[in-house]
Formats: structure tokens, C-alpha cells, sequence
């Protein structure tokens, strides 16, 4: 395996990663200092050499500690030539063969090679020796997903790379869903960790900028963290300058937040104004405007799908209020159309910036 040396206890150094879950077990080192004073050193420690001519402890950092304080100046070794990744595989081994570590350290050890290296279960299960069952229900112990989702993962159902991608998730319940959504799209990690940031997203917000000034709009738009403006105003050639389409596609984007016209999610003006005289009910309004919606549905779907990656959106119309409120009278459409991205499940509430 190695070449066997006498190396001064003065040369060898601990990784700090190995280090710092290793536990001094003080009744464990009194046995083996006992050991190594009757009977001398019985297994060569194991060692690897540094660029600065010193050695890592691989394996033997308990009897390494005993020698030191029995005195001795030189211990032996094994000394082999291995790089960081082989290094680790070889803790772990050892420890496992001789039991050193809890089930949930190891699935922590483990853990932490897989994503440091970008490893598999299965790749990992190889190195080691064990079957991929074992390395599975190691790792379940150790993220922080609910219950299902671990069940899921031993199962074979979701790989580590879907159950990190599902921990990012704080609600629990949530983290099962997810799982779900993945298992029946087959969605690979790639494609989880692109679904993610739209699963997350979760609240349709909806602001008019009637009764204020572009400053007062970017004030409310920052303070709810918005990240997208879908501006579903069909008309727009009579609006304020500082609302116009030109102004608000120069100036959002400055203040990190995405602007997109999508004027067919609006109400053309034929439909509009007999709407706010007063010539049909806000029944026959919301019927043509559902219509509306559903044949246009193929065009601004994709839009949307899109923009819910990038964080929150807000829909954009003129009307103060989205329902009759104070001096307004009607309703506006951006209610209508968080109503129905709510129950078709674009999202799962709605947020009105009034």
C-alpha cells in the first residue's frame, strides 16, 4: 500500500476537517498508552506526505496522542501518496472498520464528500465497499428534509442530489410536494434546482399606480422585494409620462427589477370604458375577461412561467385598488387575473400593494 517510516511526532499535522469529529476519548487513550508502553506500537499509523515535507494523519490520531504523552519522539508509519478526495475515503474506512463513528457521522462525513466532489451514492458506495442501500439510509439521517422525503430517498425514489435541492425548502410540508412534483416529472437535479426557484415563489402581487408618483411605486415595489413588473395595461398611449411604457423600461431595471409589457393580459378599450359607464355588470365583465384570459392563455402562460423564476411579481394596471374601494367604483382586471392565477394554481396567495 505504502512505504513504512519512523516520522517524528513533530512532523505529522491533523486535517481540520478530520480533526474536528474526532472526540478525545480520554479512557480509550489511557488504553492505549498502556498498549503501546507493554507491548510497543502493534499497527503502523497511516500518513500521507504535504508539499511543506510534513505528513497528515490519515488513521491513528488517537494513538498519535498516546505516544505524545508517553514521551515518545518518533512513531511509525505508513506513508502513502494520495490526494485530498483518496485521503478522506481512507478516514472514513478506517473508522468504519473499527466503528468509530455514529450512523449520523458518518452520513455527515459522507454528506460533505459528496458535495465538496460532486460524488454519487453510487461512487461513494464503490470507494467504500458498501452497498448503495447503506450509504442512502446514512445520508437520511443527516438532511434536513421531512421524514418523507428521507423515506423517499432510501427508497431509491429521489437521489441526494434531488433531496439537497428539496432541503433549501424551510416549510416541511412544502419539501413533500416538492418531492412529489419531482418524482412525477422526472425532473433530473439540474432540472429541480431550475423548478425550485419557481415552486418557491408562491405569491402573485398586485399594485396600481393611480394617486402616485414613479418614486412612491418603486418605495412599495422595494419594500415587498419585488423582482418582476408585468405591466397588463392594454392601452397606454394617454397615460402619465412617468407611467409610460419608454420610462419604465429605462428606470425599473436600474433598480433591479425586471419590466415586461404584456398589454394582452389588459382590457382593450372597447371592452374597457362601457365597463366603467356602467353599460354592463362587473359579472359580464369578469365572464368576457376569464374568456379573455383562457384564449390568450398559450402566449402570456410562458411569460410568466419565466418571470416566476427570476422572484416576486407584481401585475401593474392604473387603478388604485383592485376591488371598488373609497372613490373607485369598479373593479380593476389585475384582481380578476390574481383571482384566477391563484385557483389555477400559478400561485398559491395573493399580496395587494394598496
Amino acid at each position: 500500500m505504502g512505504a513504512d517510516l519512523r516520522i517524528p511526532l513533530s512532523q505529522l499535522v491533523v486535517n481540520p476537517e478530520i480533526a474536528a469529529r474526532v472526540k478525545v476519548d480520554e479512557e480509550y487513550l489511557k488504553f492505549l498508552m498502556k498498549s503501546l508502553a507493554e507491548d510497543g506500537q502493534l499497527h503502523p499509523i497511516l500518513v500521507r506526505p504535504l508539499p511543506n515535507g510534513k505528513y497528515e494523519i490519515i488513521d491513528g490520531i488517537h494513538r498519535v496522542e498516546a505516544a505524545k504523552r508517553l514521551g515518545w519522539r518518533e512513531i511509525e508509519a505508513t506513508v502513502v501518496n494520495v490526494d485530498d478526495l483518496e485521503a478522506k475515503f481512507l478516514a472514513l474506512k478506517a473508522n468504519l472498520v473499527r466503528r468509530n463513528l455514529e450512523p449520523v457521522q458518518e452520513g455527515q462525513v459522507i454528506y460533505k464528500i459528496m458535495v465538496k466532489h460532486g460524488l454519487s451514492e453510487k461512487e461513494v458506495a464503490k470507494r467504500l465497499g458498501v452497498s448503495e442501500d447503506w450509504v442512502s439510509k446514512r445520508l437520511a439521517l443527516v438532511l434536513k428534509v421531512h421524514e418523507e422525503v428521507r423515506k423517499l430517498v432510501a427508497e431509491r425514489k429521489l437521489s441526494l442530489g434531488h433531496a439537497v435541492v428539496i432541503s433549501k425548502i424551510k416549510d416541511l410540508n412544502k419539501q413533500v410536494k416538492f418531492a412529489y412534483f419531482i418524482i412525477e416529472r422526472g425532473l433530473s437535479v439540474r432540472q429541480a434546482e431550475d423548478a425550485l426557484i419557481e415552486f418557491i415563489n408562491d405569491t402573485i402581487f398586485t399594485i396600481g399606480y393611480e394617486g402616485r408618483t414613479f418614486e412612491e411605486l418603486l418605495e412599495l415595489l422595494k419594500k415587498h422585494e419585488i423582482k418582476v413588473v408585468l405591466d397588463i395595461r392594454h392601452d397606454v398611449e394617454f397615460v402619465k409620462p412617468e407611467f409610460s411604457v419608454e420610462l419604465l423600461k429605462r428606470q425599473l431595471p436600474i433598480h433591479g427589477i425586471k419590466y415586461i409589457p404584456l398589454r394582452e393580459l389588459g382590457v382593450p378599450k372597447l371592452i374597457r370604458e362601457p365597463y366603467l359607464e356602467g353599460y354592463f355588470s362587473h359579472e359580464c365583465f369578469r365572464q368576457w375577461y376569464m374568456w379573455w384570459i383562457e384564449r390568450t392563455r398559450e402566449t402570456w402562460e410562458k411569460v410568466l412561467r419565466e418571470a416566476k423564476r427570476t422572484g416576486y411579481i407584481a401585475l401593474l394596471c392604473v387603478e388604485r385598488y383592485p376591488t371598488p374601494r373609497k372613490s373607485q367604483k369598479h373593479y380593476c382586471h389585475r384582481h380578476l387575473l390574481a383571482e384566477y392565477l391563484v385557483k389555477r394554481g400559478f400561485f398559491e396567495k395573493r399580496v395587494d400593494i394598496v
